[in-house]
């Protein structure tokens, strides 16, 4: 008998199939980084060779342009929200980043430039004409904080789209013009600049609130602050403030909160005094000649027949406007400015504005002095609560056209504030009338919106 020769076995034992997986596994993810790299450099490869020719073909827009200066503006190749000229980069306009990013541009002065590319590794790839070179760095050699252009700050008839930005990339812009409002976003890395404007006959008063720069006009039912036409008058407190909040959400009648705030502010404001001293001479007081209740030598019977330009500026005679003569008519001067530039009418004088306040019949916090007539801001009766919710402060009479109060006649009575065309030194910015009913109307009574 043969014997018995030892059985051969071709099956891997565990551990040799684990030991397979682990190499397997080492392998592939070798391969792995390995096309993960070569992909990056291939990418990397077409960005340096894209920055080339996006600069050739500036250099050549340029020798043909050479009375044509390059944008200052940053913008971006291949696309984005503030895309390059086309025209510069010919047919290399449309290249485009591998990864679906976007090449920057920039320029400083017109003439020479920046182009930018960011490599699969993070460091920057960038274009310099004004030295010739290209360089890969880790730090970013063109980064700019954006801020804003030209356009904010300003009013505008409907929404801008031009001069948003003087550097950075622009959002859209949004809002109803009270406030328009978007970023500029800083480009490689630089900080984000937030922007505004409003639309044409509003100002932001830098006070937490928008105010209409003119009183309210009737334009087809329609609250408007505008220069064309006169104002809107003969209109109660209940429909001034159905009229202000019909204009959108957060339009409301202007509250005595806000225009107490906004009086005191333009009183701070050297400009508005007749000596551009802050509390010497007089703050001007509108529209509001009178010789029933002061010496002006005339007395308005109507409101100002125009508003809104340099040669509307003063009250220079029975219901006329024309250009200030100062100071000799300093009193009459419509316009007050306001710290961040803006300029505000006939907050003093013309015609009297509603205020979105009542009136409470009494002494102490909360209500207010039935005066029976008109008397100064220092009159003790307004020590309790009256002259630190609606009146000057530092304290002024209207020995500085400061206005006088009236009021409060009978509790539920609304406010009015300003001042009217002939009521002289009745009138002014701190002018407080709490005489009429919410549902009263008078052809020297209108109103003024704020959001």
């Amino acid at each position: 008998m043969n014997p018995k020769e030892p059985e051969s076995s071709s099956a891997f034992t565990l551990i040799e199939l684990l030991v397979v997986i682990a190499i397997i596994g080492i392998l592939a993810g070798i391969i792995i980084v390995a096309m993960g790299g070569a992909q990056g450099s291939a990418n990397d490869a077409r960005r340096k060779a894209d920055l080339n020719q996006l600069a050739k073909a500036v250099m050549i827009y340029k020798v043909n342009n050479p009375e044509v200066s390059l944008p200052t503006t940053p913008c971006t190749i291949g696309g984005g929200t503030t895309p390059c000229d086309s025209a510069i980069f010919g047919t290399a306009n449309v290249l485009k980043d591998p990864n679906g990013s976007f090449y920057s541009f920039s320029s400083s002065d017109g003439n020479d430039y920046m182009l930018l590319s960011t490599l699969s590794t993070g460091d920057y790839y960038s274009f310099d004409s004004s030295t010739g070179t290209y360089s890969q760095s880790g730090t970013n050699p063109s980064a700019s904080n954006g801020v804003c252009g030209t356009s904010a700050g300003e009013e505008h008839s409907s929404t801008p789209t031009t001069n948003l930005c003087s550097t950075g990339t622009a959002s859209i812009v949004s809002g109803d013009g009270v406030p328009y409002t978007w970023t500029c976003t800083g480009l490689n890395g630089g900080t984000t600049a937030s922007c505004e404007a409003t639309k044409t006959g509003w100002i932001n008063t830098g006070l937490g609130f928008y105010v209409m720069k003119y009183e309210a006009k009737n334009v087809g039912g329609i609250a408007t602050s505008t220069t064309s036409g006169t104002p809107w008058v003969s209109i109660s407190q209940t429909s001034s403030i159905s009229a202000c909040s019909s204009l959108g959400s957060g339009y409301h009648l202007i509250t005595n909160t806000e225009w107490t705030s906004l009086a005191r502010h333009l009183a701070s404001q050297p400009s508005n005094w007749s000596t551009g001293t802050v509390g010497s001479g007089v703050l001007s007081r509108g529209y509001s000649a009178s010789t029933t209740y002061a010496s002006d030598g005339f007395q308005n019977t109507a409101v100002a027949p125009t508003t809104g330009s340099s040669s509307d500026e003063c009250n220079t005679g029975v219901d006329q406007v024309g250009s200030c003569v100062l100071p000799s008519n300093f009193s009459l001067k419509r316009t007050h400015n306001l710290a961040n530039g803006k300029t505000i009418w006939d907050l003093a004088g013309n015609v009297w504005e509603w205020n979105s306040d009542t009136c409470t019949q009494g002494s102490g916090a909360g209500n207010w002095y039935n005066s029976g007539a008109w008397i100064e801001w220092n009159d003790t009766n307004l020590d309790d609560y009256e002259r630190g919710a609606a009146g000057p402060s530092p304290l002024y009479t209207s020995t500085q056209n400061a206005g006088r109060y009236y009021g409060c006649t009978a509790t539920g009575n609304g406010l009015l504030r300003g001042g009217g065309w002939s009521h002289g030194l009745y009138s002014g910015l701190f002018a407080a009338g709490l005489l009429y009913l919410p549902s009263s109307t008078h052809t020297n009574l209108g109103f003024r919106c704020a959001r």
